[in-house]
């Protein structure tokens, strides 16, 4: 997506980058605020860390996941973190810090939150919140939510609000004070009904009207075949799993099974792998790309058709592109470290996973495509929707209207939201909106 920066995002790079203010970088799917993070990476002259709450979207930005960095277990609690905290008092890791990034701030939970406030303050000996560091968050929060198992739901309701950041304690208890930025302009997509059905959906205010205009689109032939370019999305993983096998088995072709190269702390945490470590392929497969290519030949989340399998790369016909040649790709995951002698945090290389950057693509789960954009979408909500914004993500992923396929008619049930994500956007937005 090449996006030329509006008055708001340049105003955004201009906070983050020249004030020490706490950012909240917010706006719908397809605003480009993926393109804006790695643009003040890109150019920032801070000391910055760049984090996020998983391993998938910590490899997305080249990043480290929050508990990595520092290096605290996902079970920890408020009240321990302060005792991991004190070994690294005075850490120039932590103290030499101008900004902690963290993307998907939507997935961050209100206790996790507080225990790197905690950590933080301990280690920089400083009861501002976060140590008096500059914190940047971005992500939508209409998007899909913090994951709470269900023996966790009875610690948040006795201890949060809810499990959102915003209703941390950090932020309620210590006035933590951020400026929203909200981007408008959408990318992504440019039809003007769509755009309107999809902030409907997003705030759950979509008309009846506006349901039966998206049940046009209900495939009258539900068992069809997945046609070429079409990308399935689904709630569960074993429905994915089950129509890529299926798709996979039909190709008569030979099949290839390519095993990753997994190094470091990135060894048996599958669930962090871009793509499977033992992949398998056939000549016709349908296949999603996992990165950017650096030549942008290709992007996170381009579809295609695999035409040649040799030992040490696969060519691939990019649906409405050409036919490119595609070699196994590193991703890496980073440790950040303090080089005392040019007084900055660097990145610092602890893991890798080397593979075809590749993955089976006639289905995907609408949790994994978060970030993704298709040109023609088929979505699976037969078992309804079980989390807030999901629906919301699986239709914002598509271009068009027109690309829109439904497994089966929506309802008013399948689109659900937080109350209290709405209460907030619009309490913050009148106490400390960004007039721009």
């Amino acid at each position: 997506m090449n996006i030329t920066f509006d008055e708001k995002s340049l105003k955004a790079l201009y906070l983050a980058e020249k004030t020490p203010d706490n950012i909240f970088l917010t706006g719908k799917a397809g605003t480009g605020k993926s393109t804006l993070l790695k643009a003040f990476i890109a150019n920032t002259n801070k000391n910055i860390a760049v984090l996020a709450p998983t391993g998938v979207a910590a490899l997305n930005i080249n990043g480290s996941t929050i508990h990595s960095f520092f290096k605290i277990p996902p079970t920890i609690t408020e009240k321990d973190v302060k005792r991991e905290a004190r070994h690294s008092i005075g850490n120039p890791k932590f103290t030499e810090l101008d900004a902690i990034v963290i993307d998907e701030i939507s997935m961050v939970r209100a206790d996790l939150f507080d225990c790197m406030d905690k950590y933080m303050q301990t280690v920089c000996e400083n009861k501002l919140p976060f140590g008096g560091k500059q914190t940047i968050m971005i992500g939508d929060l209409y998007q899909l939510p913090p994951v709470v198992t269900s023996n966790e739901r009875m610690f948040f309701e006795n201890e949060y609000s809810s499990p959102y950041f915003f209703d941390s304690k950090a932020v309620k208890s210590r006035n933590f004070q951020f400026r929203i930025v909200e981007l408008e302009k959408v990318y992504r997509q440019s039809d003007q009904l769509f755009l309107s059905i999809l902030e409907w959906i997003r705030t759950k205010r979509l008309t009846n009207e506006m349901l039966e205009i998206l049940n046009r689109w209900v495939i009258e032939d539900e068992v069809r075949e997945i046609q070429e370019g079409e990308m399935y999305l689904a709630g569960r993983n074993d429905r994915v799993n089950e129509i890529n096998a299926k798709m996979l088995a039909k190709l008569e072709e030979d099949q290839h099974t390519f095993k990753a190269k997994v190094k470091g702390t990135m060894k048996g945490k599958e669930k962090s792998y871009p793509t499977d470590e033992f992949l398998s392929l056939k000549v016709g497969a349908q296949v999603m790309f996992m990165v950017n290519d650096p030549s942008w030949q290709w992007v996170n989340g381009t579809l295609g058709k695999i035409t040649k399998i040799v030992k040490t790369s696969i060519n691939v016909q990019i649906f409405w592109g050409d036919e490119v040649e595609v070699k196994p790709f590193t991703r890496r995951m980073a440790q950040y470290v303090y080089n005392y002698e040019n007084r900055a945090l660097e990145a610092e290389e602890v893991g890798s996973f080397f593979q075809i950057p590749l993955r089976l693509a006639w289905a995907c789960t609408i949790h994994k495509s978060q970030g993704k954009t298709f040109d023609r979408v088929i979505i699976d909500m037969k078992g309804g929707s079980f989390a807030h914004g999901q629906t919301y993500v699986a239709l914002s992923r598509c271009r068009t209207l027109e690309g829109l396929k439904l497994v089966s008619p929506l309802f008013h049930s399948h689109i659900i939201l937080d109350d209290c994500v709405e209460t907030f956007m619009d309490e913050k937005k009148m106490e400390m909106a960004i007039e721009i």
